[in-house]
């Protein structure tokens, strides 16, 4: 049994439209499913919850966007219960990465007839800044969580597209940009936006225990997947079962800087820059003396300090049968 999740709003209601382009081609193939349609992510994820649990599961098969996946890998990490995607939503970078067409119809035949992939997790958990006192700490005296993390699959954005994220999900204009079917598009309405607010600061990026200091540090992100934010590739290098976390710290420019390198994040040329460092391990802690906001898949997962750790493997998604 195939379960179907859908976010019938994601994309300004691309979803539901989607849905009933996918539900009656299911009908047509004489194909037995299940479906969830809650009106909120609670309810959604709690209804999906209880069908993993029922142990009849084939695939889940989400139509929406990142955030729309976001709210279920609680329920789906370690589960072994492949994943297919429809994509719906405003950034889909979930999809791009393996190859998930934007046409239902084709992609939907990935969902029935494709090949499981293994994928990477990123964990992240918040803990007080070093020094704090009378603070309940995050991490026990082993360095584990002491706390549930919280699961992403794409990217961490923290700082200055932490901000940007969090503008995007406030605005109107993520509305306009989803009908034109440009994500990205939005990102860099929110950039602007940001630009002429946000103050660069000094981040300390620690990566397998190397410390590293920047002293205008504008953003870094913690990517599994190549892309985030509807396409922006940056860090063209990961690969999303590479067992490894990739890092993109931009620092130490004007704002001005910040503005040109933004087209060459299009196609990942960025990282040739001398004020873009990049990193790579398995886990990434940021510090910053003011707290910076972190979002994950687009979705606020705390503020530094924080720590990100990978955890290998713990998802798959259907993929395009080869040959």
């Amino acid at each position: 049994m195939i379960l179907f999740v859908v976010n019938e709003s994601s994309g300004n209601g691309r979803g539901r439209k989607i849905w009933r382009q996918v539900k009656q081609e299911l009908r047509r193939r004489s194909i037995s499913y299940r479906v969830v349609a809650a009106a909120t992510e609670a309810e959604s994820a709690r209804q999906t919850k209880a069908a993993i649990d029922s142990g009849d599961l084939k695939a889940i098969a989400i139509i929406g966007g990142d955030g729309s996946l976001h709210s279920l890998l609680p329920h789906l990490a370690g589960s072994g219960i492949p994943i297919g995607l429809i994509p719906s939503g405003s950034g889909n970078d979930n999809a791009l990465t393996f190859g998930i067409p934007r046409n239902p119809m084709k992609a939907l035949d990935i969902v029935l007839n494709g090949q499981p992939r293994a994928a990477d997790l990123i964990a992240t958990i918040e803990a007080p800044p070093a020094g704090a006192h009378n603070t309940p700490h995050a991490f026990d005296s082993a360095g584990s969580p002491s706390s549930p993390p919280r699961y992403s699959s794409t990217a961490i954005a923290v700082g200055l597209d932490g901000a940007v994220a969090d503008d995007v999900n406030r605005s109107r204009y993520k509305r306009w940009c989803n009908r034109l079917g440009v994500g990205s598009l939005a990102y860099l309405i929110g950039l602007l936006r940001m630009l002429a607010v946000f103050k660069p600061q000094r981040i300390a990026v620690t990566v397998d225990g190397e410390r590293r200091e920047f002293e205008r540090g504008w953003l870094v992100a913690i990517a599994s997947h190549p892309t985030y934010g509807g396409g922006l590739r940056i860090c063209p290098d990961a690969r999303a079962d590479d067992g490894e976390l990739h890092v993109c710290v931009v620092h130490d420019c004007s704002a001005l800087r910040i503005l040109s390198v933004f087209p060459t994040i299009l196609n990942g040329s960025h990282v040739k820059q001398p004020y873009v460092a990049m990193l790579r391990g398995k886990s990434v802690l940021i510090e910053a003396p003011r707290p910076l906001l972190a979002f994950g898949d687009g979705e606020p997962v705390g503020r530094t300090t924080i720590r990100a750790d990978v955890h290998a493997g713990q998802l798959l998604f259907l993929t395009a049968a080869s040959g």
